[in-house]
């Protein structure tokens, strides 16, 4: 008989081969040879027979979602993770919950989530390139040498596994699929990925993120990047800083409602906290990411469908924030991003500073040309800069082609506060 018992707050799942005081750990040996990895549910307040549970497992990348399993006598139930949903979260934390419905029809209710992290091996590997005619992947990843040795491996109806091909630094290793494999496998889900080896060590193999992609889909032009780059390298933030870190972002134009995975080389991540997201474009076809940067920098910035080719951009992390205008021990400065898309939408953000500033003020502020700034939608506004850091963060979008001046000035500690930053909208 179904049960509509009380159910609140269901306990966090666990994960069977993670390790560390809170079993938040889990390393590539723990499930090394196994095929999959067990999430268990707990025997939560309330289970009762005829219950139904899900596990969803979320990385940076790709959400899994488990088969539904129906509670019969309440205790632990264990539902089995495939293997490669673990290794596609190398490096990274997955978020790891179930949803429990109590009865057909009623509200999914969801547990508190496990963090789990799944540690980093010594190499990031970038899932494979997949060509636009699907004919032949690719591996590339940071730190590419000679010494070690590449395999790929493709799963859907049926299994492909290439020859294994030795690294070497500055070339691009690319394995050519069975046409027969192709043939076979057309309008499958297809999971791809590959190992490394450290030659004649007998070191554990090392695996990459998993390219998922329907063999046969259409292949989609290269989504278009516009960068608008410059901003402020947060070891250049002044120490006591209380905005957003995200100086730079890059706006990802394409074919609308289809997922891009978008990555950045050096120190710069997205607001998920990595150097790689995966995202949806909206019903324009397009995205917008801020990025943040510890490190004064340039980055590169690449855009792809799960196949195709990819685009590429570069963006710059500055390092000096120096004073714009001084009086005695007073001093202002400001800096500028530049070169967003003019869309009306994707912001060149503005970092404005003060020195030695101990009352509340406002900024008067002012931008030419087309510009807008977009927290009041007009070419001037007045901001308040509240105490006790007399400082702000605002953004600037246009619908034109063009560059643009910013104007500073605070009236009420005079006309010494006056200056000016040019940026451009592409």
């Amino acid at each position: 008989m179904t049960s509509t018992s009380a159910v609140t707050d269901p306990a966090a799942p666990k994960v069977r081969e993670a390790h560390g005081p809170a079993g938040d750990k889990l390393d590539i040996k723990d499930f090394y040879s196994a095929d999959h990895v067990t999430v268990q549910v707990p025997q939560y307040t309330g289970m009762a027979r005829g219950h139904t549970v899900r596990i969803t497992w979320e990385n940076p990348r790709h959400t899994h979602h488990s088969e539904v399993i129906t509670v019969g006598t309440p205790g632990t139930i264990d539902i089995r993770i495939p293997r490669l949903e673990a290794i596609d979260s190398i490096g990274h934390t997955a978020k790891i919950n179930y949803t429990v419905r109590t009865a057909p029809g009623t509200a999914l209710i969801p547990s508190r989530n496990l963090l789990l992290h799944v540690l980093p091996q010594p190499f990031d590997l970038l899932p494979p390139t997949l060509s636009s005619d699907q004919k032949t992947l690719s591996v590339n990843y940071a730190g590419m040498t000679t010494g070690y040795t590449v395999r790929i491996r493709a799963v859907a109806n049926t299994t492909w596994q290439s020859d294994e091909r030795p690294v070497q630094a500055g070339v691009t290793p690319t394995f050519p699929l069975s046409s027969d494999w192709l043939a076979t496998n057309r309008r499958a889900y297809a999971l791809i990925n590959y190992t490394v080896y450290k030659s004649g060590s007998g070191e554990r193999l090392m695996f990459s993120k998993v390219l998922r992609v329907q063999i046969g889909e259409q292949t989609l032009p290269a989504p278009t990047l516009y960068i608008s780059s410059g901003g402020l390298a947060g070891q250049a933030l002044p120490y006591d800083w209380r905005y957003t870190r995200a100086t730079n972002s890059v706006t990802i134009n394409g074919e609308p409602n289809r997922q891009v995975t978008v990555n950045v080389s050096g120190n710069a991540q997205f607001t998920n906290a990595s150097n790689q997201i995966v995202i949806k474009l909206d019903s324009q076809g397009r995205s917008i990411q801020p990025i943040s940067n510890t490190t004064a920098q340039t980055v590169n910035i690449t855009a792809t469908y799960n196949t195709g080719p990819g685009t590429t951009g570069s963006m710059v992390f500055s390092g000096s924030f120096p004073a714009d205008a001084v009086s005695g021990t007073a001093s202002l400065r400001a800096k500028a991003a530049s070169g967003a898309a003019a869309d009306g939408t994707s912001p060149n953000r503005v970092t404005y500073d003060t020195s030695v500033i101990d009352q509340p003020i406002t900024l008067r502020v002012q931008v030419s040309g087309s510009a807008r700034i977009l927290a009041s939608g007009t070419q001037v506004a007045n901001i308040a800069l509240p105490p006790p850091t007399y400082d702000c963060v605002f953004d600037v979008v246009n619908t034109a082609r063009e560059t643009v001046v910013v104007t500073f000035d605070i009236a009420a500690l005079g006309s010494w506060t006056r200056f000016t930053k040019q940026m451009t909208f592409t």
